[in-house]
């Protein structure tokens, strides 16, 4: 397994239920720990459950970084088998699962952690006899699961599962990182997801926006971004001058900010947005 840098961005927010359907295992080893990076560094529990296969690949992948190494022996990064801990008292019963995770949750609080962030390698709900109960499972979290101090990344073999099941489930999510948006961000610190459904869906960006990441972001925008482009560029840490033209995605393109870093504030003024009729820049400007 290639090395991935520990530093990589995620376009995922404090207590989201985040759904991520991946056609590559660079990009899920890549998005996984910086998942993981990110719980740990907000002082949250870890929870890792991984497939079988890859539990092993991954412990080395984790112990190879310090930081890692230490939540690792600190217990404050666990992995576990995710076969075994979805169906450890007998065939998965999604009620009985999202039990034992709120339990984890507050477990995760009452040993003085932030709150417990969770992500699963979902391979295993291939051998359910029926699709209800991963429904289930995954509307569930939307009443049961402490939203604000519960961030949970759900990992999906785009590959492996029907449409009808990747289409249900990433609607059951918070945002949703399709396979396009999972490869982005291989190039430099960057991340995208996609947040909400019909004409309030919009683009979240994350991590570096710079020269390096233009290609790939230009590319997905003309490819699967078509009329008006909503962003959410808050997460932004670092945007340069081409990093700020690659969202223009195709000419003509009508294009909403919706909200903004202040690093991204700063462009925006020195560029004039906001006095293109073809773009809607937040109100607030950057100090």
């Amino acid at each position: 397994m290639e090395t991935v840098d520990s530093d990589c961005a995620a376009a995922i927010r404090v207590g989201e239920h985040v759904c991520c359907r991946l056609a590559h295992a660079e990009d899920r080893e890549r998005l996984a720990l910086a998942f993981v990076l990110s719980g740990l560094r907000r002082g949250e529990k870890v929870l890792y459950l991984a497939a079988r296969e890859d539990t092993g690949a991954f412990a080395t992948q984790l112990a190879g970084d310090d930081r890692l190494a230490s939540a690792m022996n600190a217990g404050q990064l666990e992995m576990r088998d995710a076969r075994d801990a979805y169906t450890q008292t007998g065939p998965f019963d999604a009620r009985e699962t999202l039990e034992a995770m709120n339990a984890e949750h507050r477990a995760a609080l009452a040993g003085g952690y932030a709150g417990l962030s969770l992500t699963a390698e979902m391979s295993w709900a291939l051998d359910l006899p029926r699709s209800e109960e991963l429904d289930a499972y995954e509307d569930g979290y939307s009443a049961r699961v402490g939203r604000g101090t519960f961030a949970v990344f759900c990992q999906y073999d785009h590959a492996r599962f029907g449409a009808g099941t990747l289409h249900h489930v990433a609607a059951a999510h918070d945002a949703d990182i399709s396979p396009e948006l999972a490869a982005i961000g291989r190039d430099g610190y960057f991340a995208a997801a996609r947040v909400g459904t019909g004409a309030a869906a919009l683009l979240r960006l994350a991590g570096d926006l710079d020269f390096d990441c233009c290609a790939s972001l230009v590319g997905v925008l003309d490819a699967h971004f078509h009329g008006k482009l909503r962003l959410d560029l808050t997460d932004l840490s670092f945007v340069d001058v081409a990093g700020m033209r690659a969202l223009r995605g195709r000419t003509g393109q009508p294009l909403e900010i919706v909200a903004a870093s202040t690093a991204v504030h700063r462009l925006l003024a020195l560029l004039a947005w906001g006095t293109d009729p073809m773009i809607e820049v937040p109100s607030v400007s950057a100090a």
